[in-house]
């Protein structure tokens, strides 16, 4: 066996990448800094072009028993009032899925832990690389790291990714958007004034809410407020959200009341801007580590697994027909994948970062400029522009010369 792609992290993007890679034959080396591998946070949205990927990956039957179907999507105003809502169009390769983040993270690994090609080393921060191209390749630096090098390591450990950081030096730090975002999933959850299928965000003065099913009885909401960072909830998160959104409609402060209070998360929200250059020779970046992305398209972890079918796409055929990787077919395909990649995901951090900027208004001249924009804009605009981004299909974009 020739020697491995080493990943650094184990999250949603880490474990896409580790299983995208083994399905083409490639030895991979996955290495977490927690002892236990396990994914906090709340729900995710799984577009179509996400989907298409895992279900390209065998796991569609065990993510269908773990997550909910979109079959709607709309964004209206604070008060209730839908400007838009529209069916969603079903596909059986790439459906529109809803799921709690830890479930797919499960699904995720146990498929990983099973394939013969992969194996993953917990415990074990990760601090830095070393590179000897011609030698050895490239390892892993960190406490208790053993010396495995491997032909290429990808760096998929997040917003302050160690890899990135020797990388980019002196890089400025996370941008703060200037608002917050609460998380949480209810314990179970039924109102008449919400169905199952829907996908809806409301927005109002400088505040944003947004909600849909993750299961038959759980639903996953979060919410958004202009806010000072660092700022602190109060003893009360329930009754501090209440207050907040008691001008929103009353299923929604219904999904707050029906969430312990401890299962709420709260974050600031930060990005960084697109990076002209990700990797040198045979390192790279992935997800977060690459380009961190506010949360509001729904595209952080779908672009992350996007990246993971590409960069399977670039280096996986090194493996083929048993072949050994040669140093600078490696470096060659390592660029491929980043040119294949960096202009859709530049797109979408700022797709999501104007997105929230518009969302979050708070002048009530601006909020009715964005209500009237809303209800005129012609829907066959709207279509483009969701289409643009959940119809996207790596392998139509797998080499990028």
């Amino acid at each position: 066996m020739s020697e491995p792609v080493v990943i650094v992290g184990a999250g949603i993007g880490g474990l896409s990448a580790a299983l995208c890679l083994a399905q083409r034959q490639c030895p991979v080396v996955v290495v977490e800094r927690f002892a236990e591998v396990r994914e906090v946070g709340a729900g995710i949205l799984l577009g179509p072009n996400a989907s298409r990927v895992l279900y390209g990956c065998g796991l569609g039957e065990a993510l269908e028993r773990v997550s909910a179907p979109m079959t709607r999507v709309g964004i209206g105003a604070d008060r209730g009032e839908r400007f838009v809502e529209k069916e969603v169009e079903e596909q059986a390769d790439a459906p529109f899925r809803m799921v709690h983040r830890a479930q797919l993270h499960g699904v995720l690994y146990e498929a990983v832990i099973q394939h013969p090609l992969v194996e993953v080393e917990l415990g074990l921060p990760v601090q830095g690389f070393e590179q000897d191209l011609e030698a050895r390749g490239v390892r892993a630096l960190g406490k208790g790291l053993t010396s495995r090098w491997g032909v290429a390591l990808v760096g998929c450990d997040g917003l302050h990714s160690a890899v990135r950081t020797q990388l980019h030096p002196g890089e400025v730090e996370p941008v703060y958007h200037g608002y917050t975002c609460w998380r949480g999933i209810t314990s179970t959850f039924e109102h008449e004034g919400f169905s199952r299928g829907m996908l809806l965000e409301l927005q109002g003065r400088g505040l944003r809410a947004g909600m849909g099913y993750i299961d038959e009885e759980r639903v996953y909401w979060w919410a958004t407020a202009n806010a000072p960072q660092g700022e602190h909830d109060g003893e009360d998160v329930i009754e501090d959200l209440q207050r907040r959104f008691q001008a929103f409609p009353d299923y929604f402060r219904a999904m707050i009341a029906a969430t312990p209070p401890a299962q709420v998360l709260r974050n600031d929200i930060f990005d960084r801007p697109p990076l002209k250059r990700w990797g040198e020779k045979n390192v790279t970046l992935l997800g977060d580590a690459a380009h961190p992305m506010a949360p509001n398209l729904g595209q952080g972890a779908c672009s992350a697994i996007e990246d993971a079918a590409m960069l399977a796409a670039c280096l996986g055929e090194l493996w083929e027909d048993g072949a050994t990787p040669q140093p600078e077919e490696v470096v060659a395909s390592s660029r491929r994948y980043e040119a294949g990649r960096q202009k859709r995901t530049a797109t979408l951090q700022r797709l999501s970062r104007r997105f929230g900027t518009i969302g979050q208004l708070e002048h009530p001249l601006a909020v009715w400029m964005r209500e009237q924009a809303m209800r005129w804009t012609p829907r066959a605009i709207l279509d483009r522009q969701q289409a643009a981004i959940w119809d996207y299909r790596v392998e139509m974009d797998s080499d990028p010369r």
